[in-house]
C-alpha cells in the first residue's frame, strides 16, 4: 500500500507538472530591448507590412501597419527599411511581449545615441552651405530637408528637424537659423542686436533670429562622416523674448508613465517641461487624439498652467501627474494669453504659441513585487495602436496593428467608408506650387511627421491678433542639396 500511494503521489505530481509547463509557457513576458540596430526586413509588399527587427541579438517579429518612431517623424516600416543601412548601429527600443514564446514588437523608437547631446561654442558659420563648426567639435549642420532654417539639407530626410513646431531655438523657443546670405530676409541679421550671451527681446518677432559666433549651443543628431546632422538645437546663452500676444514655445520633455493592470506593477510618474518666450503666458497640455477612419486629430485637454512660481527667470511651466488612461502619441502644449490662445503662422512657416510634442521617453509600468512571475508591457490604452490612425494622403488605412503584441486585448477594427467616401482630412493642397507640395506632404503619415503638426499649422489663424494676415508659405531660395557633403 505505501508504495501504491508513493506512485499515485509521483503521478499526481508529475501530471501538476505536465499541466503547469504550458501556463507558463504561454504567459506573456515583457520585451523592452534597447540596444544597436542590428537588422530590420519586411514579410511582404503591402504599404503597411510588418516584419522583423534585430536588436543587441534579438530578433523580433514586427506587426502590420507598425510606424517607427524617429525624433520628429513617423515612419512605415516598408519604408524604414528600404533605409536601413544608413542606421544599423543606431540606438534602437523595442517594445513589445514575448507571446507563448513569440517575440511581438509593439513600438519602434530610433535615435543614432538616445542620450547623444552635446553643447559647444560655435566657432564660425559658413552661410553658403549651411553649417557651423564648433569649437574643438565637429562641423553642424542642420538636418533641413525643407530649407526653412539654412539652405538646406535633404541627406536623411527620415531623421528631419521639426519646422513646423521649431526644434532649432534659442533658450525661450523663439526659432533661429542660419542665414542662407547676409541678406536673409526670413533670417536678418537685424534680429540678433548684439553678439554674444544675453537676454532681449526680439526686434522682428515674426521672423528667426540667427546663430552667431560665440553662441553657445546644446544638440542633438547623427554622424554623417566628419560632420554631425542635428535635428535639435538650442543656443543655451541667448534668450529672446517676445511682447504683446506673440509666444513662442518650446517642449524639452514629454515623458509618459504607462499604467499597467497588474497588481504587481507600478507606475512611474508622467512629466511634461517646456518653456515660452513671452512672461506673461500660461500654458494648457492636450492629447492629440486621431480619427482611426479619416486620419484627422481632435485636442484633449489634460491640464492648465502658469508659470512655475508664477514667473521665472527661464519661463518655464511643467506638469507632472500620474495619467492613468487616455494615452496619445503626440500632446500639445499651447499658449494663452489672459486665458486666450495665441497661435499664429509666422512669415518663416512656423506656428508660434504652440508645440506639437511627440512622447520621446515612454516608461512601462515596472514590476514591483519580487518572486512573480514577469508583468507584460500593456499596449491596450494606446488607441494609435489598438484602432489604427486613419488614412494617408494616398488613402492608404493605417489600422491596428496585427498581430497585436499583448494577450486578451479585443481589437475591434473600426468600420470605415471606402477611399472614395472618407478621403484623407489632413490639410491638401490648395496650391499647385512644388514648395507646398513639398510642406504638405509632410503632414502625411506615409514619410513625414504626424499630421497633427502640419494641421497644428492650418489651424493658427492669429486667434485674438489685429494684425493683418501672414503668408502661409513665405518665399523660399532655391534649395541646396549638400547631401554629398
Amino acid at each position: 500500500m505505501t508504495f501504491v500511494r508513493f506512485f499515485k503521489s509521483i503521478l499526481t505530481l508529475g501530471l501538476q507538472v505536465a499541466l503547469l509547463a504550458p501556463a507558463v509557457l504561454g504567459q506573456d513576458a515583457p520585451l523592452f530591448i534597447q540596444g544597436a540596430l542590428e537588422d530590420a526586413t519586411v514579410s511582404g509588399d503591402a504599404y503597411n507590412t510588418g516584419g522583423s527587427i534585430t536588436v543587441n541579438g534579438f530578433s523580433m517579429n514586427v506587426p502590420e501597419n507598425l510606424l517607427v518612431q524617429f525624433p520628429a517623424a513617423w515612419v512605415p516600416w516598408k519604408t524604414f527599411v528600404e533605409s536601413k543601412d544608413k542606421f544599423l548601429g543606431f540606438e534602437t527600443l523595442a517594445m513589445g511581449n514575448s507571446i507563448n514564446g513569440v517575440p511581438r514588437i509593439g513600438q519602434v523608437q530610433i535615435y543614432e545615441f538616445f542620450e547623444g547631446l552635446a553643447s559647444g561654442f560655435i566657432e564660425s558659420i559658413d552661410h553658403a552651405d549651411g553649417s557651423m563648426k564648433i569649437q574643438n567639435g565637429p562641423t553642424l549642420r542642420i538636418n533641413d530637408p525643407n530649407g526653412v532654417f539654412s539652405v538646406g539639407y535633404t541627406g536623411s530626410p527620415l531623421m528631419t528637424a521639426d519646422d513646423i513646431s521649431p526644434s532649432i531655438s534659442s533658450f525661450s523657443g523663439f526659432p533661429m537659423c542660419i542665414p542662407r546670405n547676409l541678406t536673409d530676409p526670413l533670417c536678418p541679421m537685424t534680429n540678433r542686436p548684439f553678439q554674444g550671451p544675453g537676454t532681449f527681446t526680439a526686434p522682428d518677432p515674426l521672423v528667426m533670429a540667427p546663430f552667431l559666433p560665440g553662441d553657445f549651443i546644446t544638440f542633438s543628431g547623427f554622424r554623417q562622416g566628419n560632420e554631425l546632422i542635428a535635428y535639435s538645437i538650442v543656443a543655451q546663452n541667448v534668450m529672446i523674448t517676445t511682447l504683446g500676444d506673440i509666444v513662442y514655445v518650446r517642449m524639452e520633455l514629454g515623458r509618459l508613465g504607462i499604467d499597467n493592470p497588474s497588481p504587481n506593477a507600478e507606475i512611474a510618474e508622467s512629466r511634461f517641461i517646456g518653456f515660452v518666450s513671452n512672461p506673461r503666458a500660461t500654458v494648457s497640455l492636450y492629447a492629440v487624439d486621431v480619427d482611426p477612419c479619416t486620419g484627422k486629430t481632435t485636442d484633449r485637454i489634460v491640464a492648465s498652467m502658469g508659470l512655475r512660481g508664477g514667473r521665472n527667470p527661464q519661463n518655464k511651466f511643467e506638469y507632472r501627474n500620474d495619467i492613468l488612461t487616455g494615452y496619445a502619441r503626440e500632446y500639445k502644449a499651447i499658449a494663452e494669453i489672459n486665458g486666450v490662445a495665441k497661435t499664429r503662422v509666422t512669415r518663416n512657416g512656423i506656428v508660434a504659441g504652440e508645440y506639437v510634442q511627440p512622447i520621446n521617453v515612454w516608461v512601462p509600468g515596472e514590476q514591483d513585487v519580487p518572486g512573480v512571475p514577469p508583468v507584460p508591457l500593456d499596449f491596450s490604452q494606446m488607441a494609435w495602436l489598438t484602432n489604427g490612425v486613419g488614412r494617408d494622403a494616398d488613402g492608404n488605412l493605417w489600422g491596428p496593428i496585427n498581430p497585436f503584441p499583448q494577450s486578451g486585448v479585443f481589437i475591434d477594427p473600426p468600420v470605415c467608408p471606402n477611399t472614395s467616401a472618407t478621403a484623407f482630412q489632413g490639410v491638401t493642397n490648395s496650391s499647385t506650387s512644388s514648395e507646398t507640395s513639398s510642406l504638405n506632404k509632410r503632414g502625411s503619415v506615409g514619410r513625414w511627421s504626424s499630421r497633427a503638426r502640419l494641421e497644428a499649422k492650418a489651424d493658427a489663424e492669429n486667434k485674438g491678433t489685429t494684425d493683418p494676415p501672414l503668408m502661409r508659405i513665405a518665399p523660399q531660395p532655391k534649395r541646396v542639396d549638400l547631401s554629398s557633403h
